[in-house]
């Protein structure tokens, strides 16, 4: 473990949390009482992920998804990255140095695409802004998930242009403690564990004051697998590929305040690099040890809300944040060290000005740098225009309205963004609802826009390639859906989304710059059919392109392929409920064919393969009896070949997934 986590805050973190579990009261929540909804009660679940109010998804101004500590327990899932594929729309693949993320109808994700925000606490890191995610994040401290389908920018800023994903861990309402234990176990015996452990309650017997606490740790690979470069060379994954999350979340919560510390650590093992196994940085010598890349961050988190009156209340929240993104350690003396921080102040108001109408009005004001003290892919001493150090600041002012009117319910939102690199932006929103006994329906147009983080911007102009243009989406979504009976819903999700000055890797320079435009449609289909007995959960995934001019990302001769990412997805999740305490559940995914780049001496692409379809399908049987909660299963039950496929000419080759493996997990309640 490194230095970093033995500063003082995060030795006072580990005290704290070691503390709480120690005089934790024994007390839980029976798991039949929540994990047996009926379709009417989870479609009516209150979030305010896009509204300004609590409101259900039927009701949000925006096309939202849902995924609950009940869908949680049951799915099978290891870490976040495992349910966000189950997600209409979303799919995984693989950027540089073995890290993984998400693509979104047809767009690549990893950097300052998608915001994640786990606990009110943005988690991109600071470098370029990226969604890294793969073995981390473990599911087993994790209450609920909401993702918006769809920009996000006007209430979550501008790194938000093609969805938000928001976490929400466990411990805000829980009294007790809490022990998790997962292994897999595959033909080679257990390569993966997974543990956590967690605590919550009140402090004192009438107190209002509670806490929570919770420390997860991961530790096993992402592939056991034989990998093969573009140029023929290979090496065996296997004991090669390891991650390790360590996460440790405490808070404590009185009515109007809360204070958050979380603690995130990634390492993983890596012998990729750039897709190259070494040649890119080391001319002519191939990796044969395993290098280190790792992610590190203390967050701090003080908010305070305020009941002005009965129609006015008010929030505030400091966030600091401290980071060492994308540090390596490397054979032959490859070193990479960052750190970046960022001071951020958020404040929000809401007025119900009558039943029927409410505003919400928020400013917002960061500051942040890095500093690059050392590395061997460029001069650190220039990296920022002959600085080893930069820093920038970023302002926005935005307000939402909303009015339930007779005849619809409308949003209308704006937000007003001033950043000293990417400039001033206004970024409007409007959203209209209609729900008429079973059948609802939803027309929503927004604009985002993409702010590049500092290594986005230096790696282009230190390439001579500045970027001097905004990249710039608009998405028009309308979305139907209709209750056909007590046990099933219908929704259909239309989707245009426009992309202007698309900023991406460029395989000529080798550095990120403005590509192009992009722009695609499409469509995302849900069936939800829940009785006493058996739950299903289906969904069919489309995207086309409409138009583009971007060589990087598309495969010459096929107006539709996008690199790496499926024009056709079918998921399913099912539960079957033997008794009241046993359930079988079978999940996956069916995906079309894609293209990848997996054969090219001079690494960079080639011509590109088209792959087969994947099936990649899990089922386990899962036993819930007072305490004590498991599941045991089996991943890829088909042993199909899973692969992670780079979705730009970036020179990564495939990486396979992991084969076929028996799954337990344990949790028991105190």
């Amino acid at each position: 473990m490194s230095a970093y986590i033995d500063t003082p805050l995060v030795s006072a973190t580990v005290l704290m949390a070691c503390t709480l579990i120690t005089h934790a009261p024994l007390a839980h929540t029976s798991e039949n009482d929540l994990f047996n909804m009926s379709l009417k009660q989870l479609m009516t679940i209150p979030v305010d992920v896009a509204s300004n109010t609590m409101k259900p998804v039927r009701e949000q101004p925006g096309t939202v998804t849902i995924i609950t500590e009940q869908q949680i327990a049951r799915s099978g899932a290891r870490f976040l990255i495992d349910l966000i594929k189950q997600v209409p729309g979303f799919w995984v693949g693989t950027d540089t140095i073995g890290t993984m993320s998400v693509s979104f109808r047809g767009v690549w994700g990893m950097e300052a695409k998608i915001l994640l925000i786990i606990d009110g606490i943005e988690q991109n890191e600071l470098a370029f802004g990226s969604l890294v995610l793969g073995n981390r994040y473990p599911v087993s401290t994790i209450k609920q998930v909401e993702i918006i389908r769809g920009p996000g920018s006007v209430k979550f800023g501008s790194q938000a242009a093609l969805a938000v994903i928001r976490v929400t861990s466990k411990g805000g309402d829980y009294q007790g403690q809490q022990v998790s234990v997962g292994a897999d176990i595959n033909k080679n015996g257990i390569f993966k564990n997974t543990y956590s452990l967690l605590s919550a309650g009140s402090i004192g017997v009438d107190s209002k004051i509670h806490y929570s606490s919770s420390i997860s740790f991961a530790k096993g690979d992402y592939s056991d697998q034989t990998w093969r470069a573009l140029d023929g060379y290979s090496i065996d994954l296997n004991n090669k590929s390891d991650s390790e999350p360590l996460t440790i979340n405490t808070s404590i919560k009185s009515e109007s305040s809360e204070l958050r510390i979380i603690y995130d650590r990634f390492k993983q093992e890596d012998q990729l690099l750039f897709g190259d196994a070494g040649l890119f940085a080391s001319p002519n010598q191939r990796y044969t040890q395993t290098n280190t890349l790792s992610f590190e961050s203390i967050n701090i988190r003080s908010e305070h809300n305020w009941r002005i009156d009965s129609n006015w209340s008010a929030q505030s929240k400091v966030t600091f944040v401290k980071q060492k993104p994308w540090n390596g350690d490397s054979q032959y003396n490859q070193i990479l060290k960052r750190d970046a921080q960022r001071w951020r102040i958020d404040l929000l108001t809401q007025h119900h000005i009558s039943k029927e109408h409410n505003i919400e009005i928020g400013a917002m004001y960061y500051s942040e740098n890095e500093y690059v003290s050392e590395s061997y892919l460029f001069d650190p001493d220039t990296r920022f225009d002959g600085k080893n150090a930069i820093s920038q600041s970023d302002r926005a002012l935005y307000l939402q309205y909303e009015a339930n009117t007779h005849w619809a319910n409308v949003t209308l939102g704006g937000r007003y963004e001033n950043h000293d690199a990417a400039g001033s932006h206004f970024l409007p929103r409007v959203a209209i609802t209609k729900s008429y006994n079973e059948i609802y329906g939803k027309l929503v147009y927004n604009q985002a826009f993409k702010i590049p983080q500092f290594d986005t911007l230096a790696s282009a102009k230190n390439a001579g390639n500045p970027i001097t243009k905004t990249e710039l989406s608009t998405t028009s979504e309308i979305e139907v859906g209709y209750q056909i009976n007590d046990q099933t819903n219908l929704s259909v999700n239309i989707f245009h989304l426009n992309i202007q000055n698309y900023i991406g890797f460029s395989p000529i320079t080798a550095s990120n710059e403005t590509l192009g435009d992009f722009s695609a449609f499409g469509n995302e289909l849900e069936l939800n059919w829940i009785t006493p007995d058996i739950s299903l959960r289906a969904s069919y995934s489309l995207f086309l392109i409409d138009k583009t001019n971007i060589s990087a990302i598309t495969v010459d001769n096929q107006t539709d392929a996008i690199l790496g990412i499926p024009n056709h997805m079918l998921k399913l999740n099912t539960e079957y409920h033997l008794t009241k305490e046993n359930s079988l559940n079978l999940n996956g995914a069916v995906i079309s064919s894609r293209f990848a780049c997996v054969e090219d001496n001079n690494l960079i692409c080639g011509t590109p393969k088209k792959l087969n379809e994947e099936y990649d399908f899990n089922v386990f049987y899962r036993h819930s009896h007072a305490n004590l909660h498991y599941n045991l299963g089996v991943a890829n039950i088909l042993d199909s070949s899973v692969k992670y496929v780079q979705p730009y000419r970036g020179s990564q080759s495939p990486i396979p997934g992991l084969s076929r493996r028996l799954l337990l997990d344990v949790q028991y309640d105190f």
